[in-house]
């Protein structure tokens, strides 16, 4: 409410500093960030065309306070492609330490992709620090993940956005980041395609807010004519993994293209790309 007067009332601008200087600092932000805590991504993990998920869960509260004693414990959960859960479990984390986990030893073959997120408990020496809770201050946790091909070749990447907010010391109940429903956003890839570069490309999409969003793929030749378009609904905490086999791509006519998506249901979430070669070998990698 505050925050909603505050850019509503036609105040003169000399005034607006002296006026936000008297709120509290936890009542000029959105309620999903009053108190301090920990927020995290939300990751697509997949078993399909050889591949296995490899999650290095490391603790980086080790890094950030050294002369800490950083022992923890943290959580993970698996959801399926629609955001519905399949599996949970809890795990402990010493100082310095890292968590290996393997997504094929907890998900079944039935399920070819979906998604995943951890999240790492705030050490007490952590919280109980006065500049941690005087500042209302926020660590996130946007580590790497590992797409492993016939277990003898790794492609790593990183997240890229926020999903979950987790209050305090908090393990259980969490916020949304995008506690508001976003502008849909475009994006096109930063490296142009041809149909003889790679055999076939996934375009691996995740939805990170609260309601279902619609995107649309277009493919197109050299100069913007499109060739091809591929629609798909992702539900909240879901996945879709959008494939452009030698057929699809074959569609540019041996000239140079690119391809696009339109309907992104948040600012920075942009999509992470999987190249399959003929030699067998994968690459992956946001752009």
């Amino acid at each position: 409410m505050l925050r909603a007067l505050y850019h509503s009332i036609p105040l003169p601008k000399a005034f607006r500093p002296w006026l936000k200087s008297k709120v509290p600092l936890s009542m000029q932000r959105p309620p999903q960030f009053r108190k301090f805590g920990a927020i995290n991504e939300l990751y697509i993990w997949r078993l399909d065309h050889g591949i296995d998920t490899v999650v290095p869960i490391q603790n980086y509260f080790s890094n950030l306070f050294p002369d800490l004693e950083t022992e923890t414990h943290g959580q993970i959960w698996i959801f399926d492609r629609n955001g519905a859960e399949i599996d949970r479990y809890e795990f402990q984390l010493p100082r310095q330490g890292m968590h290996l986990v393997r997504i094929s030893e907890l998900v079944g073959l039935e399920h070819t992709y979906g998604t995943f997120m951890w999240h790492i408990c705030i050490p007490d020496s952590v919280a109980n620090l006065e500049l941690v809770r005087k500042n209302l201050v926020y660590f996130t946790d946007r580590g790497y993940i590992c797409y492993e091909k016939n277990n003898t070749q790794p492609a790593f990447v990183h997240g890229v956005d926020r999903y979950a907010v987790f209050q305090c010391q908090e393990m259980v109940s969490k916020n949304l980041f995008y506690g508001e429903p976003q502008r849909a956003r475009s994006w096109i890839a930063e490296f142009p395609i041809h149909p003889s570069m790679q055999s076939a490309i996934d375009v691996m999409l995740l939805n990170r807010t609260k309601v279902a969003c619609d995107c649309l793929l277009t493919l197109h030749r050299n100069g913007g004519e499109k060739v091809l378009e591929l629609a798909q609904t992702i539900l909240p905490r879901g996945a879709a993994v959008i494939n452009l086999d030698q057929q699809a791509l074959d569609l540019l006519q041996s000239d140079i293209g690119y391809f696009m998506v339109t309907g992104l249901p948040t600012h920075w979430g942009r999509p992470a790309i999987t190249r399959h070669f003929s030699s067998g070998a994968i690459s992956v990698m946001h752009c």
